[in-house]
């Protein structure tokens, strides 16, 4: 009776402390590098575009949907910072650079509108998965361009205290990243073995 008693007070004191979950594995999760664009092996990196990498980053690593690593071999799918900028016709222009075989959803938005444009890769890509000019020759790659914006009105970003529009922009883009790897969590996963 003494050793039941024990083992019933264990197990109560493991559900009060919240230390019964963690006797159960973690579900995986899946793995994203964040990188900038390439040709012939060199970022093409602007302070710029480094800094908007970084927004990107922090914003990914908020949230718990991904686990970003530092190396592109240990990661399910690779996110390309492509750039920032403000209005439609910038925006235009950016995506018309891109390979038309990339999927691109139709983005409207204001000439003074700031957004940030990434790029995620998955499968083989070759030189593709960081460079969007360049096509992909292999069946299994697959890119999805990302378009993130400050959606907020004019008054609403110029209060006191309001978050920068880059940060907006990667908080948005980081929300729409994150709602894609989970609904296509299994197959990254899938992809691992």
């Amino acid at each position: 009776m003494v050793r039941l008693l024990g083992a019933l007070a264990i197990v109560i004191a493991c559900i009060a402390t919240g230390h019964a979950g963690s006797v159960s594995a973690a579900e995986p999760t899946p793995a994203l590098f964040i990188t900038l664009p390439m040709t012939k092996g060199f970022a093409d990196a602007t302070d710029a575009l480094v800094e908007t990498q970084r927004f990107v980053h922090d914003a990914l690593g908020a949230g718990d949907t991904v686990r970003l690593v530092d190396r592109p071999q240990d990661s399910d799918a690779m996110l390309t910072v492509l750039g920032r900028g403000t209005g439609h016709v910038e925006l235009t222009a950016a995506l018309q650079a891109i390979d038309p075989n990339v999927v691109a959803p139709p983005v409207m938005l204001h000439a003074t509108e700031p957004y940030i444009e990434a790029m995620l890769t998955v499968g083989s890509c070759d030189d593709a998965a960081t460079n969007p000019t360049r096509e992909s020759k292999s069946l299994s790659c697959y890119r999805k361009i990302f378009v993130g914006l400050d959606d907020r009105d004019v008054r609403q970003a110029a209060k006191k205290g309001a978050l920068h529009p880059w940060t907006v922009c990667a908080n948005a883009l980081a929300k729409d990243v994150q709602a894609w790897v989970t609904q296509n969590a299994s197959r990254l996963l899938a992809r691992r073995s």
